[in-house]
């Protein structure tokens, strides 16, 4: 029994590391040219004084070497995106002090899905589409920041290529304002803190890549139930997720990004921890992705709000899924979020109400009116079976996402995407219905 334990402990380590040696070696090789791009650009920034246009050509001029080394001649699209959309933009301010976020929104997303059906191929596509997302992002909040007068003068095209180019945040993200860019740019300060920040995240993204692709599908094996396979399938997609998150801190921290003045990061993507045991699914929607939730909340879900509630979710959700592309698999699985989550929170508010218990969707504040406080046996047990069903529906909704490279490069079908929920008999969704039944009827 004992030499039978042993071999397969020699067996695990010996997967782990056949594994994980050339996951580290093609990820560590993926950072250092991010690192290297952004560390040259603080280092410039803090010890070379220049002017403030030449601070942003300096950020344009890097951002493109760094966008063309990685994606190669698909940078054009990046560039015709960025050249069209200020010359729109400008067009724009001449005629018209109005609606100039909404026709810059309208415009750039409808670009962006004309390139995906009539111009790119699917391989080209998938290796930029990332890139346009954030490039997308940042066109439409300079548009609503117009319209809102948050700018003195229309920012000069300068400005405005260094930004959309920045090498701290053009590749991965995070979406940054246009205002905490220019900060950003501006500020000069260095430790050996900044240091340690960079190696801390880049360690904590490694350990990510590795649970993605070697831990996570090993330690649940394939002769197990479907949830179980469900579950895992998520899992690895969401340590992926986590692994892209906090290289874009890194990338971020690198340039000086996200640093306050006695250089402690106030930068943060996404939080493994409240995803990984969430209380709910509106919290795993905020902490997924902290900058593209502002992103869609400060600039879709205000703009819409005033047409109603659930006109506003709705078109969040629809302008969140059209940003992604053309993509039934992620629409299907956005709009579904969208709309559990909607259930999920009403429904909590209704028996936080009834039965007078700390089980809001988000957490109760230090005071309030309910009787059985958060930390009551009532508030825990009603806590805790929320917060099964949500991990139960992060499983329902990531396995879409577990499919084989083929499949990832050419886009996933109707079908494909139907067959991952019908194998699990669209469980989800019927709980989900039958939640909104009962909260009609309560």
């Amino acid at each position: 029994m004992y030499e039978e334990d042993d071999y397969s402990e020699e067996n695990t380590w010996t997967y782990i590391a056949l594994c994980g040696e050339p996951t580290l070696y093609e990820g560590l090789r993926f950072a250092k040219d991010l690192i290297i791009a952004n560390v040259i650009l603080r280092l410039i920034i803090q010890y070379v004084p220049l002017p403030h246009n030449v601070r942003h050509s300096l950020s344009l001029v890097i951002g493109t070497f760094l966008l063309y080394y990685n994606v190669g001649a698909a940078i054009v699209w990046t560039i015709l995106l960025t050249a069209s959309s200020y010359i729109i933009m400008l067009f724009l301010s001449f005629i018209t002090r109005k609606r100039r976020g909404l026709i810059v929104c309208v415009l750039t997303i409808g670009f962006l899905l004309l390139c995906e059906v009539y111009v790119l191929n699917p391989k080209m596509w998938q290796q930029i589409r990332g890139i346009q997302m954030i490039a997308a992002m940042k066109i439409i909040s300079i548009a609503i920041d117009l319209d809102r007068n948050l700018f003195k003068n229309m920012i000069n095209p300068v400005e405005f290529g260094g930004y959309m180019m920045c090498p701290a945040n053009c590749m991965l993200g995070p979406w940054i304002s246009f205002h905490s860019y220019s900060t950003y740019l501006d500020v000069k300060f260095l430790s050996r803190r900044w240091i340690k920040l960079i190696v801390c995240n880049l360690a904590l993204a490694m350990l990510f890549l590795v649970l993605s692709n070697c831990i996570v599908p090993w330690y649940i094996p394939d002769d197990i139930t479907r949830w179980l396979a469900a579950y895992r399938d998520a899992q690895a997609f969401r340590m992926s997720h986590y692994f892209v998150s906090s290289m874009s801190v890194v990338t971020m921290l690198s340039a000086g990004f996200g640093l306050t003045n006695d250089c402690h990061s106030d930068l943060s993507v996404t939080k493994p921890f409240f995803i990984e045991l969430p209380r709910s699914l509106v919290q795993v929607v905020i902490y997924w992705n902290m900058p593209m939730h502002h992103w869609l909340k400060n600039y879709i879900f205000k703009i819409c709000q005033p047409y109603g509630h659930f006109v506003a979710l709705l078109t969040t959700y629809i302008v969140s899924s059209l940003l992604h592309g053309l993509n039934f698999q992620l629409a299907a699985v956005l709009l579904s979020i969208g709309t559990f989550s909607y259930v999920e929170y009403n429904f909590r508010y209704k028996v936080a109400a009834a039965l007078e218990v700390c089980c809001l969707a988000n957490p109760c504040a230090k005071v309030c009116h309910h009787r059985h406080k958060k930390n009551s046996f009532l508030a825990v047990f009603i806590n805790t079976i929320f917060s099964l069903i949500t991990i139960i529906h992060l499983a329902y909704l990531g396995v879409m996402f577990e499919a084989s490279f083929s499949v990832q490069e050419s886009g996933y079908s109707y079908h494909h995407t139907l067959s991952k929920w019908e194998n699990l008999n669209y469980f989800s969704h019927g709980l989900v219905a039958f939640t909104y039944i009962i909260y009609l009827m309560m």
